[in-house]
């Protein structure tokens, strides 16, 4: 199955790559998230791999209606995270696939097509970049961390403005690289990650991308969710600190 995921997420971020620098036309969601062609047909090629290799396998996507919702896999794909970066050419979008078993995670991949940046996990196999494994950081204490974060309106749509500020506050820097947040956290170069909105096509392939690289991942409560709306991730050593401070 990885070496599925990992064509699907490569072959369907070339795709988008070609719709990228000729800058389709944008239109939006009820929500008001925008969607393009690219994202569309991005979907589609990824089921399009998937259901060859695997028939019987369920698949969630962003931009389509799921099928075989009773399968034990499912396949959980956003073509293009980030579609506000990418139809402002921005190069930080990426391509999120993951597998579950049984619901929990089992695969992740997120592609970055343009920087050609390959992130893998495997439960129990760890997590990778480019071939080369990667390991969280070993920071110990808030004020000394680096914390990402997500969307600022959502922190604000949420009433949680106040604690990413007092969690911001306390750190040694508080910096957003959209997606590429990620990149840098299994990098140990960020020790915090937080997303206020998301679904579970935003959290699947993260998730597993964290925990193989041996990060912790919970929503705000402190459960393990991929559905709670909301998530943070860090180096295991810095969680109750944080979680401490999202739910004074």
């Amino acid at each position: 199955m990885i070496n599925t995921a990992i064509e699907a997420a490569q072959k369907a971020g070339q795709l988008a790559y070609r719709y990228f620098k000729s800058q389709p036309k944008v239109t939006y969601k009820p929500d008001n998230s925008p969607v393009t062609r690219a994202d569309i047909e991005a979907e589609k090629l990824i089921r399009k791999i998937i259901t060859k290799k695997f028939p019987d396998h369920g698949i969630i996507g962003e931009e389509l209606p799921p099928v075989n919702p009773n399968s034990r896999f499912q396949w959980v794909i956003d073509p293009i995270d980030g579609t506000r970066d990418f139809i402002r050419n921005f190069p930080f979008w990426a391509v999120f696939i993951a597998v579950l078993c049984d619901k929990n995670p089992l695969i992740g991949v997120v592609y970055f097509p343009v920087a050609s940046d390959l992130l893998i996990a495997q439960k129990s196999k760890g997590a990778f970049i480019n071939d080369q494994k990667v390991q969280v950081s070993k920071t110990k204490k808030l004020k000394e961390a680096y914390v990402c974060f997500g969307t600022i309106k959502r922190f604000i749509q949420f009433d949680r403005m106040g604690k990413l500020t007092k969690i911001c506050a306390i750190a040694r820097a508080g910096r957003s690289y959209g997606n590429l947040n990620l990149k840098f956290f299994l990098e140990g170069k960020a020790d915090v990650m937080l997303e206020s909105y998301g679904a579970m096509h935003d959290f699947a392939a993260p998730a597993i991308l964290v925990t193989e690289a041996g990060g912790k991942f919970t929503d705000f409560s402190g459960k393990f969710s991929l559905t709670s709306g909301n998530a943070v991730a860090t180096n295991g050593l810095l969680h109750n600190q944080v979680l401490k401070i999202l739910n004074e």
